[in-house]
């Protein structure tokens, strides 16, 4: 990816990747459009929507340019996975702000307006949406809080809030999924956008995230922003059960092994990633074998990463995740759990 940052005009992007996302496009997409134009209108801003496309082989580019003239699309020549279709959207934005979103996303009209507010303050670097699952009116997504406990990071530790949603100060994030979060696009491309070592899917917005915090920028959670998330639409088809764990650990161990910067931290990590595949035989995981074995081809690439952070982040792993404790205690936050899950009426 080009990493030359350009000011973009003031602006709203939605940046779709997809691949062979012609069905999913023509269930979600028109929802896309509609929210695009109701940013425009309520914000007097303008707006586009662009598909970057991972070389479908299906009629995604045809059914687009005679069903939705007005929205761009950006063809990759061969295919490259999540990361890379994705940065490359969003270096071919017109505007500076970018809503990056899954294929698989519906968002409602009143989606866009909520986010922008928080750029404001210039040290935001992303602002996640509220996510419902679309099939069950769940809702599945909201803010993830972070720790570091037996060896790892544990950033699945979800919380919501109930309307009205209170917003000073806002609501923190560990981290802004790219399947439905807006993005301050100069930053997300002073950062060298996702890292394609994380192909074909998983983490790659964690690490980006972890990336924006050590530079001192922030990332936060916009309850009142809210889409509809048809889960594993794409995936599911693609990768079996196994392969799609074992990838998301090799992903994961990449992410620790980038990121963990005290050797207090590294040694816990060593520890019960040792206890952890030692066990897995018991459960059946053997995955997680395979995903070491991955992450470790990739070492020298980490290194480099590790050495590049060094030279360009100003703040250490602890320090972020020392934000989390103060957050929790907030008294509107619910943790989100299987039984706290509020539920609404999916769209349609």
């Amino acid at each position: 990816m080009n990493t030359t940052t350009s000011a973009a005009p003031s602006g709203l992007s939605v940046v779709i990747p997809s691949w062979n996302g012609r069905h999913l496009l023509e269930k979600f997409l028109p929802s896309v459009v509609t929210a695009a134009a109701a940013f425009e209108a309520a914000c007097r801003q303008p707006t586009e929507v662009l598909i970057a496309d991972d070389a479908s082989t299906d009629d995604t580019i045809p059914w687009l340019a005679a069903r939705f003239p007005q929205v761009r699309f950006e063809v990759s020549e061969r295919q490259q996975g999540f990361a890379a279709t994705a940065n490359c959207g969003v270096e071919a934005a017109r505007y500076g702000w970018v809503y990056l979103v899954n294929n698989d996303v519906a968002l409602e009209p009143g989606t866009l307006p909520p986010l922008v507010a928080h750029f404001s303050a210039p040290e935001v670097f992303a602002v996640a949406s509220q996510v419902y699952d679309y099939d069950t009116g769940r809702l599945s997504g909201a803010g993830q809080l972070g720790e570091f406990r037996r060896g790892f990071l544990r950033i699945h530790r979800r919380y919501f809030v109930p309307p009205p949603a209170a917003q000073q100060p806002p609501y923190l994030t560990i981290f802004a999924s790219g399947g439905a979060a807006l993005f301050d696009r100069e930053k997300f491309l002073a950062l060298g956008g996702f890292d394609e070592m994380f192909t074909p899917f998983g983490w790659e917005d964690v690490e980006l995230s972890l990336r924006a915090w050590k530079r001192g920028w922030r990332v936060h959670y916009e309850p009142r922003s809210v889409v509809w998330h048809q889960f594993a639409s794409t995936i599911s088809k693609r990768f079996s059960r196994r392969q799609v764990r074992a990838i998301y650990e090799r992903n994961r161990l990449l992410t620790h092994w980038i990121h963990l910067d005290a050797p207090t931290l590294v040694l816990s990590h060593a520890s019960f990633l040792l206890l952890k595949l030692l066990g897995s035989p018991f459960v059946g995981r053997w995955e997680v074998w395979r995903a070491l074995k991955w992450a470790l081809a990739a070492w020298p690439q980490v290194r480099a990463r590790r050495t590049a952070l060094r030279a360009t982040q100003p703040h250490q792993l602890r320090e972020i995740l020392a934000l989390f404790p103060e957050q929790r205690q907030r008294p509107e936050l619910r943790p989100l759990t299987a039984a706290t899950a509020p539920k609404r009426p999916p769209p349609g």
